[in-house]
């Protein structure tokens, strides 16, 4: 059974009066992968310095744990904040620059382990962009590779 589990052919073999019957058992185990957000900003505040830089550097980071039963995933990055024209995302392996709308970034793990990130996120401004406190703008999802 338990190699049937692990998607490894197992050959079952039953004696019935003399005869010998054997079937062969196979099983898939599909892909999964789980995203917990442990802790994130409540709001992203922008000064009128930030607004001078262009950009604003969120002081907290993202901390999520990504559980897959596969090498790897990828993390879905989805924006609704007007404020922003890029979102640079650090902590998944590499700093990697998403749309205003958000993105796809791979990460690589351990097989069937959880691997707890913390992200930190650059906002670079809009032209539009003002003062003010904006609720956390970022929605998070993973996918299994």
């Amino acid at each position: 059974m338990a190699a049937a589990l692990l998607g490894v052919p197992a050959a079952a073999v039953a004696e019935t009066g003399g005869q010998r019957t054997s079937v062969l058992v196979t099983a898939t185990v599909l892909k999964h992968a789980s995203l917990q957000i442990l802790a994130q900003p409540a709001a992203v505040v922008i000064t009128a310095a930030d607004i001078e830089r262009g950009q604003v550097d969120v002081p907290a980071p993202v901390h999520v744990a990504v559980r897959s039963n596969s090498g790897g995933s990828m993390l879905e990055f989805v924006s609704d904040g007007n404020f922003m024209r890029r979102i640079v995302v650090s902590g998944a392996g590499r700093d990697v620059e998403l749309s205003p709308s958000g993105g796809l970034v791979t990460t690589m793990h351990a097989t069937g382990g959880i691997s707890h990130l913390a992200l930190t996120f650059r906002f670079i401004l809009s032209e539009a962009a003002q003062a003010g406190t904006y609720p956390w703008p970022m929605r998070l999802s993973v996918l299994p590779l």
